[in-house]
């Protein structure tokens, strides 16, 4: 089934999902599994730790690697062929349904992601967490599952903008009125933050402080024109917890303070 990101995104955003278990398993290669069904009552994400496969739901084909990830619905007739030369792992989460509108959770569909080390970074920590007895190990469990749902659904939007740079300006565009550093714009798109820094100038012609600030200060400018919101809640508004701040670097860009360039409007 053909399900648009922007819609797989609408449907765990807006669903009450809670995690379930998991299992790990490895099938050799060149091997047939089939005749099997996936679990009852309960949704699950495939997602491969090696290797590749053919994986079909109810008779439609997937092709899975590390950078695809399967969503299957409970009831599903299952059949997996494995590659001919290499061995294929996966694991597969199972999640609850609690309260939903789209009804995804009873729907195949494939997830394209791209190969990200914070994927995998929380697929195995919640295989460890898993094996660990008590409610605290249960809570943390819940935690990274949402930690997982979030990191593949960025990493699939980034599979969409193309590369990073994109991605980032994406980000950079939608969260420039909060608190947020180029470090964490790096972490979320999965890359090093200097290599970020120098990809990002390289394409853009600025860094990145300098094209956030920029952002920042445009948007500063139209509340001026446009509104009588006091100069201090113009700087919250724009991502300036320092209004003092807000001003020296105005003052710096356009060479007039905000109260200044208000009066010659």
């Amino acid at each position: 089934m053909n399900i648009s990101l922007n819609e797989t995104i609408k449907y765990f955003a807006r669903s009450t999902i809670q995690y379930s278990d998991l299992f790990v398993r490895a099938l050799a290669s060149g091997m047939v599994d089939r005749n099997r069904y996936t679990a009852p009552k309960v949704s699950g994400l495939v997602i491969t730790l090696s290797g590749s496969a053919t994986f079909s739901l109810n008779g439609v084909k997937y092709v899975l690697n590390k950078e695809r990830i399967l969503h299957a619905g409970p009831n599903m007739l299952i059949e997996i062929t494995t590659n001919d030369t290499v061995a294929w792992e996966y694991v597969v989460i199972h999640y609850n349904m609690y309260v939903g509108k789209l009804g995804y959770e009873n729907k195949h569909f494939m997830i394209e992601t791209g190969e990200h080390n914070k994927i995998e970074y929380f697929v195995q920590q919640l295989i460890q967490q898993d094996q660990q007895p008590g409610d605290i190990a249960n809570l943390k469990c819940q935690l990274l599952f949402y930690q997982l749902i979030e990191t593949m659904l960025v990493c699939a939007k980034m599979q969409i903008s193309n590369n990073f740079v994109d991605y980032a300006l994406i980000l950079l565009a939608e969260n420039y009125a909060q608190p947020i550093s180029i470090a964490d714009i790096a972490e979320q798109i999965g890359c090093e933050r200097r290599r970020f820094a120098y990809l990002f100038n390289k394409q853009v012609g600025m860094t990145p402080i300098q094209y956030l600030t920029e952002i920042r200060l445009k948007q500063a400018k139209k509340l001026l024109r446009t509104t009588k919101i006091p100069i201090n809640e113009i700087a919250e508004l724009v991502g300036y917890a320092d209004s003092f701040y807000f001003c020296r670097v105005f003052k710096k860009q356009y060479h007039m303070t905000p109260t200044q360039f208000r009066n010659e409007i």
